[in-house]
């Protein structure tokens, strides 16, 4: 639940700090007094985008700070998908700046603006007026039928069936858009993998090409330093060679390694370094004896190595990006001689999907007028309680093209009073009829949803007194689940509140201040008699303010 809301530098509000409580709170307040710049802030707070503009004038930036508590688990485990620790508590803060620099954060944790409207999105449901203005559009109330219960293991297997639908038509697309251009594409293709097939390339072979064109071409100071390690090793007719030396030194240890140890293992390292110098003598031998590297072949190779530089240049930057491109070629070239006869293969599997994809959803269907006849009950009884005994719901439904979220176009029809024929929402009701059947709605999804908190910004626009009256009844019903505010107009409705906040608006010099403060009894007496009869508060209008809400809170 929101806890507390603190507001700095944004419009009219220098600072003000609000303690919000458990149940039912109202705000009331002057015209202008900055009531929609809470509703405002909290929406920020929610994720909304913010303009510089709000700065308060003559601020640099602008900070929006809210505590929220006891969060439900739903919350909790969405912040740790995106590696967010938060427990039952958390702080989350706006700022914007004069520059244009904005920040956000969750317990301290700089977060971009998004993962808090996802966070959060469950947290708090506000409801202002171009709400109501939304029930006109039908578009809209497929997800607010959905939202009251629509099965979701029946929607979750229309999903699966319907991504099937949609896989299988772009590969029909796909292939249909090949056929077009077949021939061309074929040709070229052929082409390609004809061009790197017969090129046989293989990173070992251009491996084992540039090793032998660096022995061609380096070739004579290799020979060269091959017979000199050689002939340093073996000797001639002129000095021994170091492999006789080590001999001879073994020979001359080995004398005397009986009378010492030591003698004995130098001698022992000796005979082992002057096999070693002897098997690297004749290895260097063989080496010399095969070396065999014809000069003329250079040309062979760097012809054979201009190909695989000019394949690798076409097709890639690496012997592995040709082979890459290769393999991906064949597969698209298999596709297009083989096209007609996977697009009747396709076709048919499009068939049998779409079999499935009717019959569930039609499941989808059943499971929304069976969902519909529900709500339609439960908002039924909400209006009856809100003045309106004659209303009656219903549902026109048509099939549409299948899409995500079903084949079912529809719409809400109403009837409000006795022996009339059921009309679309848009046509029927007035403003004040559907502000109560949007609280009517919005009393019976709460029930089915896990919001903590619902803000209502004037509900009781163009509603008559007595219809206030039942809404404020329902507004405190709804609140003993969970935490209810409401910005109203009416004094009905602000007798029922738990908490009275007011919002006022102060003047100092050439600015203007708005505060907010909790309003006692003697307080919220004043308050709506103030509401009742205006700035020229009656004994009257202080009798019947008292009796309101003295009325309202023994109900």
């Amino acid at each position: 639940m929101l806890r507390e809301l603190t507001i700095e530098n944004v419009a009219v509000i220098e600072k003000a700090s609000i303690d919000f409580k458990n149940g039912f709170t109202c705000l009331t307040g002057e015209t202008g007094a900055g009531k929609s710049i809470i509703i405002d802030s909290i929406n920020a707070i929610m994720g909304d985008r913010v303009s510089r503009d709000i700065i308060r004038t003559g601020a640099q930036k602008a900070s929006i700070v809210a505590v929220f508590e006891d969060l439900n688990q739903q919350i909790i485990r969405t912040a740790q998908e995106y590696d967010i620790d938060i427990s039952d508590e958390c702080i989350v803060s706006r700022i914007i700046s004069a520059e244009g620099k904005n920040s956000a954060r969750i317990n301290g944790m700089p977060v971009p603006v998004n993962v808090i409207r996802a966070v959060f999105s469950e947290a708090i449901n506000i409801h202002g007026q171009h709400d109501n203005q939304s029930l006109l559009d039908s578009t809209k109330h497929l997800s607010i039928l959905d939202s009251f219960g629509t099965d979701q293991i029946v929607f979750k297997v229309y999903s699966e069936i319907y991504d099937d639908y949609c896989d299988v038509n772009k590969k029909i697309k796909e292939l249909a858009s090949l056929e077009k251009s077949k021939q061309e594409d074929l040709e070229l293709l052929q082409f390609q993998v004809d061009e790197i097939y017969n090129a046989d390339l293989s990173e070992e072979e251009e491996t084992s090409l540039n090793e032998q064109k660096k022995l061609i071409k380096n070739s004579e100071n290799i020979l060269s330093a091959l017979n000199g390690a050689y002939q340093m090793l073996s000797g001639g007719d002129e000095f021994a060679g170091a492999v006789s030396a080590l001999q001879e030194a073994e020979g001359e240890v080995s004398s005397v390694a009986e009378y010492s140890e030591k003698m004995s293992g130098i001698s022992e390292t000796l005979i082992d370094i002057s096999e070693k110098a002897q098997d690297v003598m004749y290895e260097i031998r063989n080496m010399i004896d095969d070396f065999d590297f014809n000069p003329e072949m250079i040309d062979e190779i760097e012809e054979r190595l201009d190909t695989y530089y000019k394949l690798k240049r076409k097709y890639g930057g690496s012997v592995e990006a040709v082979l890459d491109y290769y393999n991906k070629a064949v597969e698209k070239l298999d596709n297009i001689e083989f096209a007609q006869e996977k697009l009747e293969q396709l076709k048919k599997q499009r068939s049998e999907i779409l079999a499935k994809l009717e019959i569930q959803a039609q499941k989808l269907t059943d499971e929304r007028i069976k969902q519909f006849n529900m709500m339609a009950g439960e908002i039924q009884k909400a209006l009856e309680f809100l003045n309106m005994p004659f209303v009656k719901l219903s549902l026109n439904i048509e099939d549409k093209e299948y899409s995500a979220d079903g084949k079912d176009q529809l719409e809400f029809y109403i009837v409000t009073n006795k022996g009339e024929n059921p009309k679309p929402l848009a046509k029927i009701a007035s403003g004040g009829e559907l502000s109560r059947i949007m609280l009517a709605i919005k009393s019976v999804l709460a029930e089915k949803q896990v919001t903590d908190t619902m803000i209502f910004d004037e509900i009781d626009a163009g509603v008559s007194g007595s219809a206030s009256l039942k809404i404020g009844r329902l507004l405190r019903q709804t609140a003993q689940n969970r935490q209810v505010l409401c910005v109203t107009h009416s004094p009905q409705i602000a007798a029922f509140a738990d908490t009275h906040l007011y919002i006022e608006k102060q003047t100092k010099g050439d600015a203007t201040f708005t505060n907010v403060r909790q309003l006692d009894t003697k307080q919220r007496t004043e308050e709506i008699a103030r509401i009742i009869s205006g700035e020229n508060i009656t004994e009257t209008a202080m009798q019947n303010a008292l009796e309101m809400l003295t009325n309202a809170q023994n109900s």
